[in-house]
């Protein structure tokens, strides 16, 4: 049986990929954004400026991976983005992509774990790094299944960053808010040393539930 294409899913994933370029998180060849519905991947296409997406440029895989619609092919990190959807049901939507601050980071094989912001140990706690895994193959997600598991945005070791949601408009929001923190970071290092919270405010910030 045939399933139906979700125009209303497509039309949203050509949003948020919009949003993103408009930000400078993606660009024609890095980033890809999909999104599961009704068993079905959505998944922007590959080497594809966001910002000119169409609804038939979107590609769909069914649940054996095979391409039911869509003029161009699904990104080659459509593996990746496989992998997050089985690892956890609640699941919606990924966002893989370079964000500069963030892959900056990545790059270095170092993660977001400063103590000295209130709004980072209430949103991420921190952002770990996943070990390096070849782009294009199942190595990547391999590595950073463990992490993922119970978070929803680590960094993807000499690559780039990786986040999810239950929707796309929350896998987005993760990917701004830590590229932000990425970049205040930096420039706090680049000022002096960065000041650590009073240890009862840690502890106390470390207890909430992560809103982000």
């Amino acid at each position: 049986m045939k399933q139906e294409i979700n125009f209303d899913v497509i039309r949203e994933l050509i949003r948020i990929s919009k949003a993103m370029e408009e930000n400078r998180l993606v660009n024609t060849y890095e980033g890809n954004l999909s999104a599961m519905a009704d068993g079905l991947m959505y998944i922007t296409p590959t080497s594809t400026r966001k910002r000119d997406l169409t609804e038939e440029l979107i590609a769909v895989l069914d649940g054996e991976g095979k391409q039911i619609y869509g003029e161009r092919r699904p990104s080659s990190e459509k593996t990746m983005h496989a992998g997050a959807y089985r690892l956890r049901s609640d699941i919606g939507a990924v966002i893989h992509c370079h964000a500069t601050y963030l892959t900056a980071y990545a790059m270095c094989q170092i993660p977001l774990d400063a103590k000295c912001h209130p709004e980072m140990l209430m949103f991420f706690r921190d952002i770990p790094v996943a070990p390096y895994g070849r782009p294009g193959t199942a190595d990547i997600f391999d590595h950073a299944a463990p992490l993922l598991k119970e978070r929803n945005i680590v960094l993807l070791g000499n690559h780039g960053v990786l986040a999810v949601g239950s929707t796309l408009e929350k896998a987005f929001a993760r990917v701004e808010a830590a590229e932000k923190f990425a970049q205040t970071l930096t420039i706090a290092k680049s000022l002096g040393p960065t000041v650590r919270l009073p240890e009862e405010d840690i502890a106390f910030l470390s207890t909430l539930p992560i809103t982000v």
